[in-house]
C-alpha cells in the first residue's frame, strides 16, 4: 500500500479553503491571512444554505467553520454534512458553553480556533488539521484492508456457517454501528434461513419464522418474502419515512424493528450467478447513525466479499456432492451384498401380465405407488421395475425396510441428523431421502412405520422437503416414493394405527400383487429358473424335474409365495447328487401348513393377515371410499376417548383437528346420531 504524502510537502496552493462565517470583519481577516499564506479561498458563506451551495459548486479541501450562523441551522449542522462527504473542517468560535463544546467534539473536527485569534493560530491550526486528516485517511485505508482480510479469513474458515456469520458480525460492528443485525440467506433449492444477532450483549441467536410465531402473536400465515423484492445492487440506507420502503420489501424486518424500537437500517444485498443470495441488514435504535462513509465502505467491500463467498460456496457444494457420492457408493455396495437371488420377474400368467401393463403405465410418471400383497410376492422387484422404466432410472434407487430398524433410528435413517443432534451423533449424516435426491426411494413394510413418524412422512410427500434431526433449515427434495406393505392398511386406519391422510396420499396408484397360488402356470417356470441358477452356483448339473415333482409344486398353496418356493428348490439342489432328476428334499404335504386344503383368496387373507385392494373405478367411488374410511376412523378415535371431543386427550387433539371442525364433520357424517359410547367400567 502506498503511503499518503506528507501534507507539509504539499504546497498551500493545492489546499482550497471555504470560509463559513457570518461576521464580515472576521471573515475578511481570515481571507487576508489565508491569501498571504498562499491558500486559495473558494468563497465566504454566512449561512448553512450558502455554504452547501458553494460546496456543491466547488468542493473545498478544508472548511473554516463558525458555530453560529445566520438562519436556523448552525455550524454544527453543517459539520455533520461535511462529515458525511468526508471534508475536513476546523471550528472558529469564541463559544465556551459546555453543552455546545460536547456537540462540537461529537462531530470530530480537525481543529478548533478560539476567537480572537492571531495569524499564527490560524496557520498552525490549518497545518495540524491537514496533517491529522491526511494520516486519518491513511489509517482508515489500513484498517479497511485489515477488515477485508479478516472477513475473508472468517468466511473461508472450516467452521460451520453459524460461527462464520457470528465472527463476520463482530468484525463489522467495529466499523459499522448496529444494535441488531440480520443475515438472510436463500438458495434456489431451499427455503429462507434467517440469522439474528445481538452483538451488543455478546448474544447470538438464530430465529426461524416459526420460532418468532411461538414467541409472539405474529400471525400464523406470515411468510418471508423472496429476496427478489430487495434492491439488486449496492447498499441502501433507510430511516424515518424511508423505513416504510424497507418494510414493504421485508415485513420480518418491520416486525423486528417495531418489537425492539429500531429507527434506522443499512441494507447490503449480495447476489450470485447461481441465484443464491445473502442480505445483511444493520439495524440501529438511533434515527441517523448511518452515514455515506458506511455506505461507501460496504460498496468497496462488495466485490471482495462476493468473490470470497462464491469460492466458499463452490467448495461447500463440491464437498456436499463428494459426500453424497460417497454415501451412494457405500449404499450401493451394501445393496450388492443383499440383492435378491434373482434379477428378473419370471412368469406369463394373466394376473402377472396385468401387473406388467399397469407398471408400464405408471412408471414414466412421478406418481406415488403403493405395492400391496402377501410376503414373498416380489414387491421389491416390481419397485425396481417401476424405477428402471422411469425418467429417474439414471439416478439411485434407495431401499429402506421400516420393519427392520428400531423406532428411535428410523427418523435418522430417513431424514439424517446433524453432528451433536443426540447422544452418539458424532458426525453429520444425510438420510435416505437426501441420498435418493433425483431418484426413487422404496419404503418397504410401510405399515410398520410408527405413528409419530407418519406425520413427518406425510409432510415430505406434501411439502417436498425434509429436515435433519437437529437441523435448522428445511431441505427441498425431488424424490419419487414407492411404498410396500403386506398389512391391510384400511384396517390399520380403522384401528387408529395408521394415518388416514397418509394412506390416501400413498395409495395414489395402488397395485396388488397376486400370490403364487393364483399364478400356478408360473410355478414351473420359476422352479426351473431357481434350479438352474442355484445348481450353477453350487457347480452341479441340472437335469430337470419329474412330472410328479412339478405336479406337487403346482398344486401346493405356497403360503410363503416365491420366497418359499426358492427355499424349497435350494434345499433340493443341495441334496441332489447331480446325476438324477431334481427331487424335493422333503414332502410338501407333510408340512403342517400344507395339511389343510387350499384356501380361497378371501380365506387366506383372514388366516395370514393379507388383503386385496381393488382400485376405485372413478372419482366418485374414490370419494365415497375416502368418506367411509374417514367416518370409521373418527368413530374409532371417539370410542377411544369415550366420546369426549374437547380438551387434553380428546378426539379433536388425537385427530389434530379443531373441535369445531371435528363437530362439523361429525354432524355432516351423521355420527352424533349413531354413535353410542359405553361409560367407563360398564
Amino acid at each position: 500500500m502506498q503511503s499518503t504524502p506528507n501534507p507539509s510537502a504539499i504546497p498551500t496552493s493545492a489546499c482550497k479553503i471555504l470560509i463559513v462565517e457570518d461576521e464580515y470583519i472576521i471573515a475578511n481577516d481570515l481571507e487576508i491571512i489565508l491569501h498571504d499564506a498562499g491558500y486559495p479561498v473558494i468563497g465566504i458563506a454566512n449561512s448553512f444554505a450558502k455554504a452547501l451551495a458553494l460546496i456543491e459548486q466547488q468542493r473545498p479541501d478544508m472548511v473554516l467553520l463558525d458555530i453560529y450562523l445566520k438562519g436556523i441551522e448552525t455550524g454544527i449542522d453543517l459539520a455533520k454534512q461535511l462529515e458525511e462527504i468526508n471534508i475536513p473542517f476546523i471550528y472558529v468560535s469564541a463559544n465556551d458553553n459546555q453543552s455546545v463544546l460536547e456537540a462540537v467534539k461529537a462531530t470530530q473536527p480537525s481543529g478548533y480556533i478560539v476567537k480572537p485569534f492571531r495569524e499564527k493560530d490560524v496557520l498552525t491550526a490549518l497545518e495540524i488539521g491537514r496533517y491529522r486528516h491526511s494520516h486519518g485517511v491513511e489509517l482508515n485505508l489500513r484498517e479497511e484492508k485489515a477488515l477485508q482480510i479478516a472477513l475473508t479469513d472468517a468466511l473461508s474458515d472450516s467452521e460451520n456457517w453459524e460461527n462464520k456469520l457470528l465472527t463476520t458480525a463482530k468484525l463489522l460492528q467495529k466499523h459499522i454501528p448496529f444494535d441488531f443485525l440480520t443475515i438472510r440467506h436463500q438458495r434456489p433449492d431451499t427455503t429462507h434461513t434467517f440469522n439474528f444477532y445481538r452483538i451488543g450483549f455478546d448474544e447470538y441467536q438464530i430465529l426461524s419464522v416459526q420460532a418468532i410465531q411461538q414467541m409472539t402473536n405474529l400471525r400464523s400465515d406470515f411468510q418471508l418474502l423472496p429476496l427478489d423484492n430487495f434492491i439488486q445492487k449496492g447498499p441502501a440506507r433507510y430511516s424515518g419515512e424511508g423505513l416504510n420502503t424497507l418494510y414493504q420489501q421485508d415485513p420480518y424486518i418491520q416486525f423486528l424493528a417495531k418489537t425492539f424500537r429500531l429507527e434506522s437500517a443499512l441494507v447490503m444485498p449480495f447476489t450470485f450467478g447461481n441465484g443464491e443470495r445473502f442480505i445483511i441488514c444493520f439495524l440501529n435504535r438511533n434515527s441517523e447513525p448511518y452515514q455515506s462513509r458506511h455506505q461507501a465502505l460496504l460498496e468497496r467491500l462488495e466485490q471482495p466479499l462476493l468473490l470470497t463467498l462464491e469460492r466458499v460456496l463452490a467448495y461447500e457444494e463440491i464437498a456436499r456432492l463428494s459426500e453424497k457420492l460417497k454415501q451412494e457408493n457405500s449404499y450401493l455396495q451394501e445393496e450388492v451384498k443383499t440383492l435378491l437371488n434373482f434379477e428378473e420377474i419370471i412368469g406369463r400368467s394373466e394376473s402377472l401380465l396385468h401387473i406388467f401393463s399397469l407398471v408400464t403405465q405408471v412408471a414414466p410418471t412421478d406418481t406415488t405407488v403403493l405395492l400391496m400383497g402377501e410376503s414373498g410376492t416380489g414387491k421389491e422387484l416390481i419397485a425396481r421395475a417401476i424405477h428402471n422404466q422411469s425418467s429417474r432410472k439414471e439416478k439411485i434407487l434407495v431401499k429402506i425396510n421400516c420393519a427392520t430398524l428400531p423406532a428411535n433410528l428410523i427418523e435418522s435413517e430417513l431424514f439424517g441428523h446433524e453432528k451433536g443432534a443426540f447422544t452418539g451423533a458424532f458426525e453429520k449424516r444425510i438420510g435416505k431421502f437426501e441420498l435418493a435426491q433425483g431418484g426413487t426411494i422404496f419404503l418397504d413394510e410401510i405399515g410398520e412405520l410408527p405413528l409419530e413418524l407418519q406425520s413427518k412422512l406425510l409432510r415430505v410427500l406434501q411439502e417436498k422437503e425434509i429436515e435433519r434431526i437437529g437441523g435448522k433449515t428445511p431441505i427441498k427434495t425431488d424424490v419419487r416414493v414407492i411404498a410396500a406393505t403386506n398389512r391391510n392398511l384400511e384396517e390399520e386406519v380403522k384401528e387408529g394405527r395408521f394415518r388416514m391422510d397418509l394412506f390416501f396420499r400413498l395409495a395414489t396408484f395402488p397395485l396388488t400383487l397376486p400370490p403364487l397360488r393364483e399364478r400356478k402356470e408360473d410355478i414351473p417356470l420359476l422352479a426351473h429358473f431357481f434350479a438352474r441358477k442355484l445348481a450353477q452356483k453350487q457347480k452341479k448339473p441340472f437335469l430337470g424335474f419329474s412330472d410328479l415333482v412339478l405336479s406337487e409344486l403346482t398344486n401346493y398353496t405356497w403360503p410363503g409365495n416365491i420366497r418359499e418356493l426358492e427355499n424349497v428348490i435350494e434345499q433340493a439342489v443341495i441334496l441332489n447328487n447331480g446325476q438324477t432328476l431334481l427331487a424335493l428334499g422333503r414332502p410338501l404335504q407333510k408340512r403342517s401348513f400344507a395339511l389343510n386344503p387350499p384356501l380361497s383368496q378371501t380365506e387366506n387373507s383372514k388366516v395370514h393377515g393379507q388383503f386385496t385392494f381393488s382400485p376405485p373405478k372413478d372419482l366418485p367411488e374414490m370419494k365415497q371410499m375416502q368418506q367411509a374410511t374417514e367416518r370409521e376412523y373418527i368413530l374409532t378415535v371417539l370410542k377411544q376417548t369415550n366420546g369426549r371431543i374437547r380438551g387434553a386427550g380428546g378426539a379433536a387433539e388425537l385427530l389434530n383437528l379443531r373441535p369445531t371442525t371435528l363437530e362439523y364433520r361429525m354432524e355432516k357424517m351423521g355420527i352424533r346420531k349413531t354413535l353410542t359410547v359405553q361409560p367407563p367400567g360398564s
